[in-house]
C-alpha cells in the first residue's frame, strides 16, 4: 500500500512537470490574470479552519486587485483541497500546476505541506507561502521557494514547556500525540526542551485521531503522576479530551498547543473546556492580536463570510500580501527564479501579523506566545500570559 501510494504520487509529479511546463507560459506573460493557488483542508475534520485560510486568500486577492493588483493585472486564485494527507496534498498542487498558477499561499496540516512543497519545487521551483504548516522540515529542506508565515514547532514547543514549568509550576510532564507530522514534531521537541529543562517526562504516547473515547489514555496518564499532560495534536481529539478529562478529573492539569486554540474546540468541548485546569499556549493568531489592519480584516471577513475568520487566517492574508509585494518589487514578473528572489527580499513592516520577512531558509522572525484559558458562558478564549524575554508574565 505504501509503495502504491508513493507511486501514484510519483506519476501525479510527473504530469504536473509536463503539464506545468505547458500551462504556464501565458500566465508568465504580461497579460492577464496571475494565478494563484490555495490549498488546505476544505472537507474533514479540519475543515473550519482550512476554510477560513481559503476565505481569508480570497479576500487578500480581492483587495489587491481593488487597490490596483500588480502593475494593472489582476490576481486569480484557485484553491485544492488537500485534506491535510500528503498523497491528496500531492494531488492537489500537482492540479494546480496544471491550471497555471505561479504560486501557493496556504496550508494547514504540515503532513500535506511538505509534500505539496516537492512537488512544486521539482515542477518549476515555484513558491509556496504557508499559512499554518509549522513542522521544522517545511523550511529545513535546503529549498528556496518555500516561506512560513508562523513559528516553528521547535521554537513553540520550547515556549509550551517554558509555561508549564514557570506558569503551572511544573516538573514533571506527560506528553500525548497523535503521531501526525505536525503533532510528532511538537512532542519530541517538547520532550527533548523538557529534559532539557531538568523537567521529568512521565509519559510519552499518541492516540489515534477520530476514535470516540480517550478515557483510557488519560487514566494511563494519570497513573504515572504528572503535574501537567501536554498534548500537541489537533483541536477536535483535545476538545474530546478537554471533555473526558472534565469527568474524569485526575490531579493533574491538561495544557494544549496552538491547534488546540481554534474556535471550533469551543463547540467540541462546550462548558468544559472553562475547566480551571485547561490551558493552550498559541502564538497571537486571528482573534489576539489587536491592532487597527487586523481590526479591519476581521470586518471585512465577518461581512464577506457571515463569520470570524480562523485562527490563521491573518497570517494567510499576509502571505497573500507578501507575494502580491514581491510581485511588485519583481517589476510583475513572475518566473520562479525571480520571484523567489523578491520573497527573500520582502520588508513589509506593517503587516497584520507584524514585520514580514523572511531569513534564508525561509522563516520569520519568531513571535511572541501566549497562554489562553476559556471563560465565560458560552465560553471564550482570553490571554493569561504572555512569554516576553524568555519569561512569562500577566497578559494585561
Amino acid at each position: 500500500m505504501v509503495k502504491g501510494r508513493f507511486l501514484a504520487a510519483s506519476i501525479a509529479a510527473c504530469g504536473a512537470l509536463l503539464l506545468a511546463a505547458c500551462g504556464t507560459s501565458s500566465n508568465n506573460g504580461s497579460s492577464g490574470p496571475i494565478k494563484v493557488g490555495i490549498t488546505g483542508p476544505f472537507t474533514g475534520a479540519y475543515a473550519d479552519p482550512g476554510t477560513a485560510i481559503r476565505n481569508a486568500g480570497e479576500l487578500a486577492i480581492a483587495d489587491i486587485n481593488a487597490a490596483g493588483g500588480i502593475n494593472g493585472r489582476k490576481l486569480q486564485g484557485f484553491s485544492e483541497d488537500d485534506a491535510c494527507d500528503a498523497q491528496q496534498g500531492t494531488q492537489a498542487a500537482s492540479k494546480l500546476l496544471t491550471q497555471g498558477i505561479i504560486a501557493i499561499v496556504g496550508g494547514y496540516c504540515s503532513g500535506a505541506s511538505i509534500p505539496e512543497s516537492d512537488i512544486l519545487r521539482r515542477s518549476g521551483d515555484l513558491p509556496f507561502i504557508t499559512a499554518a504548516s509549522s513542522n521544522p522540515k517545511f523550511t529545513d529542506q535546503g529549498y528556496d521557494n518555500v516561506f512560513r508565515m508562523v513559528s516553528r514547532d521547535d521554537a513553540e514547543a520550547p515556549a509550551d514547556v517554558s509555561f508549564m514549568q514557570q506558569w503551572l509550576k511544573a516538573s514533571k510532564i506527560a506528553i500525548l500525540h497523535d503521531n501526525t507530522t505536525y503533532a510528532k514534531g511538537v512532542a519530541d521537541s517538547a520532550k527533548s526542551s523538557a529534559t532539557g529543562a531538568g523537567m521529568t517526562v512521565t509519559y510519552f504516547d499518541a492516540i489515534t485521531p477520530g476514535e470516540k473515547d480517550y478515557t483510557a489514555a488519560l487514566v494511563r496518564i494519570g497513573s504515572t503522576h504528572p503535574d501537567v499532560l501536554f498534548y500537541t495534536g489537533y483541536y477536535p481529539e483535545f476538545g474530546l479530551l478537554a471533555k473526558e478529562y472534565v469527568s474524569l478529573a485526575p490531579a493533574y492539569k491538561l495544557n494544549g498547543d496552538s491547534a488546540d486554540a481554534d474556535p471550533s474546540v469551543l463547540k467540541v468541548a462546550g462548558a468544559a473546556i472553562t475547566n480551571p485546569g485547561i490551558t493552550i499556549n498559541t502564538l497571537p493568531t486571528t482573534e489576539f492580536i489587536h491592532n487597527a489592519k487586523n481590526d479591519a480584516f476581521t470586518a471585512s471577513y465577518k461581512a464577506k463570510y457571515g463569520g470570524a475568520p480562523g485562527d490563521y487566517s491573518s497570517y494567510e492574508y499576509d502571505g497573500m500580501m507578501a507575494l502580491a509585494q514581491a510581485l511588485k518589487d519583481n517589476g510583475g514578473k513572475t518566473d520562479a527564479k525571480s520571484l523567489n528572489t523578491a520573497l527573500h527580499a520582502v520588508n513589509i513592516a506593517d503587516g497584520i501579523t507584524g514585520t514580514i520577512h523572511f531569513d534564508n531558509k525561509g522563516d520569520r522572525p519568531a513571535p511572541e506566545f501566549l497562554a489562553v484559558q476559556a471563560k465565560g458562558n458560552p465560553p471564550a478564549f482570553a490571554p493569561i500570559a504572555i512569554r516576553q524575554n524568555g519569561n512569562w508574565v500577566a497578559s494585561t
